[in-house]
């Protein structure tokens, strides 16, 4: 899993804490914890399931599909596919229609991003904007949601060959990024046959 072996520790939960997947899809088990593997320890996972014994597990390095989902008083087991992240859903979509909306003009732009996003913001870098509208949207936010992979991936193909350290930070401070860049990213995303329901 991931190039590793790692260990994970989940315990059942209430609720899923960082925003709904799917629109009126509701899990029927929510488990939370840590996975640690060699590079990261106690990195925060939240695994999500539906009756179909199919889920999504939240990592570190982005939400993936799981199946055959069980568990008895003493075990828990699931197939990962750790190699195809979940798609966007439809309330993906509405998240970055929501960021293009928070990053409509200069005067709200934060160019100077530290990935850093307060509650009380009045500017937005491309990432606070996609965190923002992820709270508006689902109640919660996960810097690996499929909103954020899909707008993290469109950049990365428009800057092949810049080594940018953190896409949507760099991407956003580049002196050379305008506005119409960011929203020209945005309606590209949004352009794409790629939500699900």
């Amino acid at each position: 899993m991931f190039d590793e072996t790692p260990r994970l520790a989940l315990s059942s939960e209430k609720a899923i804490t960082t925003g709904a997947w799917r629109k009126a899809v509701t899990p029927t088990a929510a488990w939370a914890g840590a996975m640690t593997n060699e590079g990261r320890p106690n990195g925060p996972i939240e695994l999500e399931v539906y009756p179909d014994a199919t889920g999504v597990l939240r990592t570190e390095y982005g939400w993936f599909p799981v199946s055959d989902f069980s568990t008895t008083a003493t075990t828990l087991q699931f197939s990962l596919d750790s190699v195809n992240e979940v798609p966007p859903s439809g309330l993906d979509r509405q998240i970055v229609e929501r960021a293009a909306a928070i990053l409509g003009s200069v005067a709200v732009w934060n160019r100077a991003d530290n990935r850093r996003c307060p509650a009380t913001a009045t500017k937005w870098s491309i990432y606070c904007a996609v965190i923002r509208a992820s709270i508006d949207v689902t109640g919660a936010s996960h810097h690996r949601r499929p909103a954020m992979e899909v707008v993290r991936k469109a950049i990365e193909a428009r800057v092949a060959g810049r080594h940018y350290h953190h896409r949507l930070m760099d991407y956003n401070n580049d002196p050379t990024t305008r506005l119409e860049d960011v929203q020209s990213v945005f309606a590209e995303v949004l352009s794409r046959d790629i939500w699900v329901q």
